[in-house]
């Protein structure tokens, strides 16, 4: 009996034993169900379509940046292309200018000039441009002093030149912030007023190339706004302000 007893008590803590390992054992599993439970499929969805949108976000970013990154490539290409242009140009373009020049083709260049600049001057101009229109009055007394002197080579140079500064005041688009450089057919031959920074790009906050000292001579092979495309004698190239600089009288062949 008492043996009895004793095996029923060992199986009443064997099963309480049993019992207790499968709640044990149960729980985690349902409080995983639980939460999974808690955790709604749309909010899934939603991170997935946010992740997306920033994505294509980045995309257009990138793209855009590309965009930029090639238009001022072929702003830079194309200024370098100008450059090369006209330096190689000087002198084929003096040359032609002599060899073309007569009476009256010379004075016919210089009548132009004349109406040209007279034209200018009834219009409302900048500052900066009525630099260049003094600029150019003066290229065309010198035009005219050469002329009557019978050297029209020279006339007809200087009388180009005026022309070339009354294009500029003339033209309409230079201040557009994406305006292309404008080539001259006729190279200026210039010096500075005053002391000048020789910037690398056509603005106040681009990156100084050279400090010119007052008095250097420079050739202006193209403008873009009212900054001008130079050279120097030791071929350093960039950009001058207009005001900085004035024409200067030179030896004609």
């Amino acid at each position: 009996m008492n043996n009895l007893r004793s095996i029923i008590v060992i199986l009443f803590i064997v099963g309480v034993f049993l019992s207790g390992c499968i709640t044990i054992k149960e729980t985690p599993v349902s409080e995983t169900v639980q939460v999974e439970e808690q955790i709604p499929l749309h909010l899934h969805q939603q991170q997935f379509e946010s992740m997306q949108k920033r994505i294509e976000q980045l995309e257009k970013q990138l793209a855009e940046r590309d965009v930029l990154i090639k238009q001022k490539s072929n702003r830079e290409e194309d200024q370098a292309q100008v450059i090369q242009a006209s330096s190689k140009e000087i002198a084929h373009t003096q040359v032609k200018l002599h060899r073309l020049a007569t009476k009256s083709s010379s004075a016919s260049l210089i009548s132009e000039a004349e109406v040209a600049v007279a034209y200018i001057e009834q219009q409302s101009n900048s500052s900066a441009d009525e630099e260049l229109q003094a600029q150019a009055q003066r290229l065309l007394e010198m035009a005219v002093a050469n002329y009557q002197r019978d050297d029209y080579a020279t006339a007809t140079y200087y009388a180009s030149q005026a022309l070339e500064f009354i294009n500029m005041i003339s033209d309409q688009e230079r201040e557009q912030p994406n305006r292309t450089t404008i080539r001259f057919n006729t190279p200026i031959m210039l010096q500075t007023i005053t002391e000048a920074n020789l910037r690398r790009e056509p603005s106040r906050d681009k990156a100084i190339i050279d400090v010119l000292q007052q008095g250097t001579v420079l050739t202006a092979n193209a403008y873009q706004g009212n900054w001008l495309m130079v050279q120097t004698d030791n071929n350093t190239r960039g950009w001058v302000f207009n005001t900085l600089v004035e024409i200067m009288e030179i030896d004609r062949p």
